[in-house]
C-alpha cells in the first residue's frame, strides 16, 4: 500500500526539473538554479513519501499542472532556432499575427548570410531582447564574427533589435530614406510597443541611428561573399531594400515580399512597389526568405502582387457604386486573400489608403 505523506506546496521551478529529468517535451525555459532547488525539493519528498512509488505519483502530478504553469512563461523564454534555407543562409522564423505580448512581438522572419570572412545580419528583431537572441542563434552555427546588420525597413518588427548589435561593436546598415523615416517618428513608436509589450519586454531598447547609409543599389564584399543590396528609389515604405545572395540564388525581401500574408501599405507608393517587383521577379531566385510568411521562391512574388491590382480593382468598383470612405472598409472583401494573416486587420487598411489615394488623382 502506497504510504501517506504531507508534501509541501511545489515551488514552480521544481516543475521544470522533473519534467526535464524525465524527458517530457517543453518549451519553456528553466535555468540550472532552478534545477538545483528542485533537485533539494524533490529529495525531501522523496523520502517522505516512501521512494519510488510515490516518487511517479508526483511525476505524474507535476505533468498535469505543466499546461497551467506554462502559461506563466513568457514567449520570449523559448529559445529562437534558425532553420537553413540554402548553404550559409538561415532564417529565424517570425510568428506571424500581430504584434503582441503573446508572441513577444516576434512577428517577422530575420535572416543572416554566413561567408568566408564574417557573417551579415538582415534585421534585428523587435527589441533589444530579441536582438541579443538572435546573436546568441547566431554564434550557435558559426564562430565567425558578424560584421553587419543591415536594416532592410524602418518597421519596429525590423529596427529596435539593433541596438543590442551596436553595443557590441556591429555596424548597422540602413537606406538613408529609411534613416529618416526612424529619426522622424520611431521614438513614438517605441512608447507604443512598451504599452503593448511591456517594460520587461522592451528593457534597453532604443531607437539607433545608423552607423552605414546607403542611397541605392550597391554589393556588399565584406564577409567575402557577394551580397547585393537592392534599394528601389520608393516602393514598400522609405528606403525599402533586398539582399540577394549570389551563391546561392537567395532573395531575402525583407517588408518588399510578404507570403500569404496582406502587406502593409501604410508608407507605400503602390505603382512603385509593383514595379519592384517586378525587377525583383525577374531575378528568378531558387529561394525567397520574405520578411513574413513562409519561406518561396521568386514565384510566388506573382500572387502578391496580384493582391494590389485586385485591391485598386475592387476600391474602383465601389468609388463608382458611390460608396464612400467609412463604407469602403467593410464593402471591400476579396475572398480569394481571405485566408492570408492579417486579412481581417491590414487589409481593411489598406482599402482605405487606397480609397484616399484614387480620390486624391482625381483632382490632380
Amino acid at each position: 500500500m502506497m504510504p501517506q505523506c504531507n508534501i509541501k506546496p511545489i515551488q514552480p521551478s521544481s516543475v521544470w526539473f522533473w519534467i526535464f529529468a524525465k524527458g517530457q517535451s517543453t518549451s519553456c525555459a528553466v535555468t540550472e538554479t532552478d534545477r538545483n532547488d528542485a533537485q533539494q525539493q524533490f529529495v525531501g519528498m522523496m523520502a517522505a513519501c516512501g521512494g519510488v512509488a510515490a516518487a511517479n505519483l508526483l511525476r505524474q502530478a507535476l505533468i498535469g499542472i505543466l499546461a497551467a504553469v506554462c502559461t506563466f512563461q513568457a514567449v520570449g523564454a523559448a529559445r529562437l532556432t534558425a532553420t537553413m534555407v540554402a548553404p550559409g543562409v538561415y532564417v529565424v522564423p517570425g510568428s506571424g499575427g500581430a504584434i503582441t505580448s503573446e508572441n513577444d512581438g516576434r512577428a517577422a522572419n530575420v535572416a543572416f548570410v554566413v561567408g568566408p570572412r564574417g557573417i551579415v545580419v538582415v534585421d534585428t528583431g523587435i527589441s533589444y531582447r530579441e536582438g541579443e537572441q538572435i546573436i546568441d542563434v547566431v554564434k550557435g552555427i558559426s564562430d565567425q564574427p558578424i560584421r553587419l546588420a543591415i536594416l532592410t525597413h524602418p518597421s519596429q518588427e525590423a529596427i529596435f533589435g539593433a541596438a543590442a548589435f551596436q553595443d557590441r561593436g556591429i555596424p548597422v546598415l540602413a537606406h538613408r530614406l529609411g534613416a529618416q523615416l526612424m529619426a522622424a517618428r520611431c521614438e513614438t513608436c517605441l512608447r507604443n510597443l512598451r504599452s503593448v509589450l511591456g517594460e520587461t519586454a522592451m528593457a534597453a531598447t532604443r531607437v539607433v541611428e545608423p552607423d552605414r547609409l546607403i542611397d541605392g543599389d550597391q554589393t556588399l564584399e565584406l564577409i567575402e561573399r557577394p551580397l547585393r543590396l537592392i534599394a528601389p528609389p520608393s516602393s514598400s515604405a522609405p528606403g525599402a531594400i533586398a539582399v540577394f545572395d549570389e551563391w546561392t540564388s537567395t532573395l531575402i525581401t525583407g517588408n518588399l515580399v510578404t507570403i500569404e500574408r496582406v502587406p502593409e501599405m501604410r508608407d507605400a507608393d503602390p505603382k512603385a512597389w509593383r514595379d519592384a517587383l517586378v525587377q525583383l521577379q525577374s531575378m528568378r531566385c531558387r529561394h525567397l526568405v520574405p520578411g513574413y510568411g513562409r519561406l518561396g521562391t521568386c514565384a510566388d512574388i506573382t500572387e502578391f502582387s496580384h493582391y494590389f491590382a485586385a485591391l485598386e480593382s475592387r476600391v474602383e468598383a465601389l468609388m463608382k457604386d458611390g460608396v464612400s470612405l467609412a463604407g469602403i472598409r467593410d464593402r471591400c472583401d476579396l475572398p480569394e486573400f481571405a485566408r492570408w494573416d492579417q486579412y481581417e486587420t491590414l487589409h481593411r487598411q489598406n482599402a482605405n489608403y487606397t480609397y484616399i489615394r484614387l480620390e486624391q488623382s482625381q483632382f490632380k
